[in-house]
């Protein structure tokens, strides 16, 4: 009786929320300020390839990758991101088919079970793959969800186990938060166009990293805690360096898969799994290439240039995502001895689309675009062709470095699946 009582409270009390929200979105969405399409001025600092300390001036591929390369690595981990676990290799539990006849027999749905490990800590890892029915191996989207995989996939046979923490909206039972979530950020928020993407010849892989951390200051937080072990090289582990971690793993399982192609994994995150994403590709070579969607702050886009969502706002809201350190660094951006475009440049020279869009200013889309701009150096370094955008609606398919920016707020939509899906088949069809 008494949970009973508790769940009517709960629902009730979402219903209040959605009701406010609601208004607040509505009034504000006409509001939001545009951001310009006219790429910023003022060049990225620190330059990636100038002379620093006793390093000198990067003039080859050879000078980035095995000097400057690893420093700004050392730098991103140590001031933001945090120890990333060893990468211990992840162990099968399970591999089995839940139907061949998805999608009026398009697709096969399979589910993997596996065992992650950090230090003397075991975890497990749900992936759920949509796999086109026509000869592969197949290029895979690897999508990091902000929900479990029942709702990326809402198909019979994908489920999720009890105790697994996840936010309030991504409740199935709670159609009041779930069309909520739907409501400001779009259907396609976490559930993709399954039918488009196979119809492209593309797989798709969902997988929800908050089993291994939970999305949640308290239970993040613990669980970080938890795992924690004896000195680390580059401080305290955090939720965006773990969740980069389990792409990388479960990268080993498709090493192993005769259905997927390895060599053409493309992991695909929005918003806060945006930046693990990135960063997963940034550290794992093994990863074909990265759509990385409204990443923002500790993302792709520039904090220096003081736009967009601040370090203390961010720190402040989710501790959990960054290493204290990052916190340090609230209101004195320009002490920082780095900034994002490092990050970016770390991608070089695969494949990588930054989205965007006209009225999320939080994420800071010209602050993002010149950071790639910064990036484009090292890519041409490294033999691939430099960023060419000459503004931010300046969206090409074909580039290698590529940026893409639409119309609306913060979240997925339609609009951003059907550039997403022209930049993948340039780059990754056969």
């Amino acid at each position: 009786m008494r949970k009973t009582g508790m769940r009517i409270l709960k629902w009730i009390a979402g219903i209040l929320a959605t009701i406010i929200i609601l208004a607040v979105v509505g009034c504000s969405t006409v509001g939001l300020p545009k951001v310009s399409a006219t790429p910023e001025t003022t060049r990225p600092q620190p330059d990636l390839l100038e002379p620093m300390g006793v390093m000198d001036q990067v003039r080859t591929a050879e000078d980035w990758t095995d000097e400057r390369a690893p420093f700004w690595r050392n730098m991103l981990l140590s001031q933001v991101y945090g120890t990333i676990p060893e990468p211990v290799q992840a162990e099968l539990l399970s591999d089995g088919v839940i139907t061949t006849d998805l999608l009026d027999g398009r697709a096969t749905l399979t589910a993997v079970r596996l065992k992650l490990t950090i230090g003397a800590h075991e975890f497990v890892q749900d992936v759920h793959f949509v796999i086109p029915n026509t000869p592969g191996p197949h290029p895979v989207i690897l999508g990091a969800g902000s929900c479990p995989n029942t709702m990326t996939l809402p198909f019979e046979g994908v489920t999720v186990d009890e105790g697994v923490s996840y936010p309030d909206y991504c409740e199935m039972s709670n159609p009041v938060m779930s069309s909520l979530a739907h409501f400001i950020f779009g259907r396609y928020i976490e559930t993709p166009p399954l039918e488009e993407i196979i119809d492209h010849g593309f797989a798709f892989g969902a997988y929800y990293p908050g089993m291994v951390v939970p999305d949640s200051t308290i239970t993040g937080m613990e669980a970080l805690g938890s795992i924690r072990q004896g000195t680390m090289e580059h401080g305290p582990y955090a939720a965006i360096g773990v969740w980069s971690w389990v792409a990388s793993r479960i990268m080993d399982y498709v090493e192993t898969s005769d259905t997927l192609d390895a060599e053409r994994v493309i992991l695909f995150g929005h918003s806060r799994t945006a930046k693990s994403s990135l960063l997963a590709g940034a550290l794992d070579e093994r990863i074909a290439g990265v759509i990385s969607h409204q990443s923002g702050t500790g993302g792709a886009a520039l904090q220096k240039n003081n736009v967009g969502e601040s370090i203390e706002e961010i720190t402040e809201t989710f501790p959990h995502w960054f290493t204290p350190t990052y916190a340090l660094y609230a209101g004195r951006e320009a002490d920082m001895p780095f900034d994002q475009h490092a990050l970016v440049s770390l991608m070089a020279p695969r494949p990588l689309l930054l989205g965007n869009s006209a009225r999320d200013r939080w994420a800071d889309p010209r602050g993002t675009f010149s950071a790639a701009r910064a990036a484009g150096e090292v890519y041409e370094l490294l033999g691939a062709e430099p960023f060419s955008a000459r503004n931010l609606n300046d969206f090409q398919p074909d580039a290698t470095l590529a940026f893409q920016f639409r119309p609306g707020t913060h979240g997925i939509t339609p609009e951003d699946w059907s550039p997403f899906l022209e930049w993948l088949d340039h780059h990754f069809s056969e």
